[in-house]
């Protein structure tokens, strides 16, 4: 099983290329919405960094750029070691705002650059010229790799339609229980790479379909069936915890797969289940965010 573009077996070390940056991109890394306060966020980057994580995603909106700030520093590798994604805060829509925000983010983490800046959610409004000042963010050094997150098929066709670059990378809620297909599809079609969060809906579905039987008969956790799956779908996967017997337990989803069988088997598990409340903004109305 290989993700789209990804050379060889699946490792840690695996990654993407992007197909308008030409960026590498690891394919798994942390997810840190929720980590907070401070020393939670730091010990939860540098128990993922010790377990061999290499991509750390965080955001404007979690309040926590500084806290990771505070752990790249005590890690003390080389920068071309690790990938931070941040998120532009969908209050501080515009062109010159979504520059200015960037350089706020890069301030508390420390960095010069950001590996991949996102537009957080199309709900912020003022999506076209917002998007245009990513391009320009880009061009400025601020970060390699420009996307967004929780942007629907039309949201993405209209950038294409204003002849906009389009994105990198789109990151929205998807897991075993809600395959997005047609996003995907999309996505796909654009060169645009899917980068799933809430890859373990939350833990909401444990327990209740197929998924749990799958781990019973792999041996493995229901969460490492999950996260394994959205890899072996080729989606960029990042599982959140701030607990570091499950950062480790979360991370040990290389070095076996699940059967093409059973791959199939999990394919029924698709109900549409959604964990979060803004994989809603895939569906607001173009007129309403422009």
């Amino acid at each position: 099983p290989e993700a789209k573009g990804q050379v060889g077996p699946l490792s840690k070390e695996s990654f993407i290329v992007l197909k308008r940056s030409g960026v590498k991109m690891p394919v798994f890394g942390l997810g840190t919405w929720l980590a907070k306060p401070e020393d939670l966020a730091v010990e939860a980057c540098l128990a993922a960094w010790k377990d061999g994580y290499k991509m750390i995603d965080t955001a404007a909106l979690y309040e926590n750029e500084e806290a990771i700030g505070k752990a790249l520093k005590e890690i003390k590798a080389n920068r071309s070691e690790y990938f931070i994604v941040t998120k532009l805060h969908c209050d501080r829509h515009g062109f010159q705002q979504a520059i200015d925000e960037l350089k706020v983010s890069c301030a508390k983490l420390g960095l010069k650059y950001v590996d991949l800046f996102l537009i957080h959610s199309p709900k912020g409004g003022k999506v076209i010229e917002t998007w245009k000042g990513l391009i320009e963010a880009k061009k400025m050094g601020l970060t390699r790799a420009i996307g967004v997150s929780n942007f629907g098929v039309e949201h993405l066709k209209q950038l294409n339609k204003h002849k906009l670059e389009m994105p990198d990378v789109n990151q929205i809620e998807l897991h075993v229980w809600n395959h997005q297909n047609e996003s995907v599809a999309y996505m796909d079609e654009e060169g645009i790479a899917v980068m799933g969060y809430c890859p373990l809906a939350r833990v909401k579905r444990f327990g209740e379909t197929c998924v749990s039987k799958v781990a019973k008969d792999l041996k493995k956790t229901e969460a490492q069936i999950a996260i394994r799956w959205s890899l072996q779908k080729g989606i960029i996967t990042i599982p959140k915890s701030t607990n570091k017997k499950r950062i480790r337990e979360n991370g040990d989803v290389f070095g076996w797969n699940i059967p093409d069988g059973i791959m199939k088997t999990l394919d029924d598990a698709h109900e549409g289940f959604q964990a979060s409340n803004s994989v809603n903004n895939m569906k607001l109305p173009w007129k309403e965010v422009k």
